[in-house]
């Protein structure tokens, strides 16, 4: 079965969207060896050198002369390659009024509407911006053959703010940006307890909230450590039991060995975000088997089950709450193994891109019997 893979960014880099595209494509691919990736290389450029224009409210992606062109690019491409299907990952302005001849999956964390509502740094989007978001949105969906979305919190949307049609849609997690499953190993007794987080955006992540939380718990134990990695909050320098660890790169094999140090000595992977619309981290810190604590905000829900994989806090729950809770799994040699078992098991069944691929390909199957009347690419 030939397949055409269209992706917001580049899937040959890993920097791409958290590296989504890459491992998204390299699922397909693995499943699908006829499948080719369809760019738009120049336009791209041009779309995030003028990207600085979303911090003035107007959006960029949506306006109507680069949706045309977008269309008219990949609509030829389309012709050439004449896939049975398309599967892409979250391009809503490159796919919107292409033909509906070409069966249709599309994989994104959630809709236009529920990520520029959720999103503080959209507040500033105009009434225009919002209308022809939407309008290129509601004109996706209407040729989507099958969506799949990584959350409860994003499905909900989609069917409240765009009608999508429920047997159109999915919930599917994307998964763990791991190379390789890491393996699983318990935590090992007699270790104090230690926080990880991981992340660039400190402020959007929770990290002020983070550091009042380790302070929280260091009343109850002096010798609880925090270890960050990603950002470097000044905040944080200089403080006795927090390591700030800097950024590390995943690609290069010495860091990313330091890293899978980092999340196998931890106790819990912790990152209380104000606004995640999923948070593949935590899929990561599930692959080796660590709970997650979070705040329970967008599509978080979908990854950490409460009380079983990790902790969800209510959005305003304070410090002293989030110790109580983690003290409480903690303090507990048994609850808190259970807990790291429990994650463990979820990253297998569901938080890895095998799952997600599983999805893809069964979408894939079903639009392939529907009615479309384009030609078929070559089988293999």
């Amino acid at each position: 079965m030939r397949i055409a893979y269209i992706s917001v960014a580049t899937p040959f880099s890993r920097a791409s969207w958290s590296g989504i595209p890459w491992y998204s494509h390299r699922e397909i691919l693995r499943r699908f060896p006829d499948t080719h990736v369809l760019e738009t290389p120049r336009l791209d450029l041009l779309t995030d050198r003028l990207a600085f224009a979303e911090r003035l409210g107007v959006l960029v992606r949506r306006q109507p002369i680069l949706t045309y062109h977008y269309t008219r690019l990949i609509e030829a491409q389309l012709e050439r390659l004449r896939p049975d299907a398309i599967v892409a990952v979250a391009a809503a302005h490159k796919l919107a009024y292409i033909n509906p001849k070409w069966p249709l999956i599309y994989a994104a964390d959630a809709m236009y509407a529920t990520i520029v509502d959720y999103y503080s740094k959209y507040a500033n989007f105009s009434s225009g911006a919002r209308r022809r978001g939407n309008m290129v949105q509601r004109a996706l969906i209407e040729r989507i053959d099958r969506a799949l979305l990584c959350s409860q919190w994003a499905a909900d949307a989609a069917r409240e703010t765009y009608g999508m049609p429920p047997e159109k849609l999915r919930i599917v997690p994307m998964g763990a940006n791991l190379d390789a499953d890491p393996g699983f190993e318990p935590p090992k007794p007699g270790q104090p307890l230690r926080l990880l987080f991981v992340g660039f955006a400190w402020e959007r992540k929770g990290g002020p909230l983070l550091l009042e939380i380790w302070k929280a718990l260091r009343a109850h134990d002096p010798l609880v450590e925090l270890h960050i990695v990603g950002a470097s909050p000044a905040a944080a320098r200089g403080l006795p039991g927090v390591v700030l660890h800097g950024r590390i790169d995943k690609s290069d094999r010495a860091a990313h060995a330091r890293l899978s140090e980092l999340y196998r000595r931890a106790s819990f992977f912790v990152m209380p975000s104000r606004e995640e619309a999923f948070g593949i981290v935590f899929c990561e810190a599930a692959a080796f088997g660590r709970p997650s604590v979070a705040a329970d905000t967008g599509g978080v829900g979908s990854v950490i089950l409460d009380g079983d994989t990790g902790l969800l806090l209510p959005i305003d729950a304070s410090p002293a709450e989030y110790a109580e809770r983690i003290l409480s799994v903690w303090r507990n040699p048994e609850r808190h193994a259970a807990m790291c078992h429990a994650a463990r098991r979820d990253y297998e069944r569901r938080l890895n891109w095998s799952a997600w691929g599983d999805a893809v390909a069964e979408a894939i199957k079903a639009v392939a019997k529907s009615t479309h009347s384009q030609p078929a690419g070559a089988a293999n």
